[in-house]
């Protein structure tokens, strides 16, 4: 498997990360020296909430593009062993993760939370149990990753048109659960939700069943950054 992706943006959002989280600690720290001086109490509280807010980007920057594995990492290692024909972009199209496949396009939204994970009645629902205070240091919650990986796949068909002259290019839309330790109960998602194991051999069913033609594949990877 080939995969591309665009570094100078992670190291971009990975310097922001740092920065917002160093300037946060220094406004905080400001705020409370301001604290000590009644008549700068006004500023003292503008500061803390300023400096509180600062972390918190840092702090999901960090948890982002700091940490590792990285979303694009742990992809790279699920669809470890996938041959040349299937090439990963991260962050270089409409969509953060595509994934170039013999069937035609695949739009990933990765999501890292682990534990009991559930879709039905058109909602999500995540048990956080003791993990809810993780919120409170910039973990990204679970949100509705079907919606969201619905409109990336929206953006990447509009590219396409505009960049091809045959829009009759194929594009799934997956939401894959990365963390070993997730419990997906899922009652008729309108994409499918899958864990790193069910995603690799969806992906060899669509292949097997559907593929589209060399020609059409190479002209996809021609047409993306390489």
């Amino acid at each position: 498997m080939q995969v591309i992706t665009d570094e100078k943006l992670i190291r971009n959002r990975a310097r922001l990360g740092r920065v917002a989280s160093f300037a946060g600690l220094a406004v905080l720290i400001l705020g409370l020296v301001a604290s000590l001086y009644p008549q700068w109490l006004l500023a003292s509280f503008g500061c803390l909430f300023v400096g509180f807010l600062l972390s918190q980007v840092g702090i999901y920057h960090a948890n982002r593009w700091v940490k590792q594995p990285r979303a694009d990492q742990t992809l790279e290692k699920i669809l470890k062993g996938f041959d040349d024909r299937y090439h990963l972009y991260n962050y270089v199209l409409p969509a953060p993760h595509v994934l170039l496949t013999p069937f035609g396009l695949c739009v990933i939204k990765p999501r890292h939370q682990g534990g009991k994970i559930r879709y039905q009645g058109g909602k999500w629902h995540h048990e956080l149990g003791w993990r809810w205070i993780l919120r409170f240091f910039g973990q990204e919650g679970l949100g509705n990753p079907s919606r969201e990986v619905q409109s990336e796949v929206e953006k990447l068909s509009r590219f396409l048109a505009q960049r091809l002259s045959d829009d009759n290019v194929p594009v799934e839309g997956v939401v894959v659960f990365t963390n070993p330790e997730v419990d997906l109960q899922i009652e008729t998602p309108p994409v499918p939700v899958l864990d790193g194991r069910q995603f690799k051999l969806f992906l060899r069913d669509l292949s097997g069943k559907r593929p589209i033609s060399d020609s059409q594949r190479k002209d996809l990877a021609a047409s993306f950054p390489s």
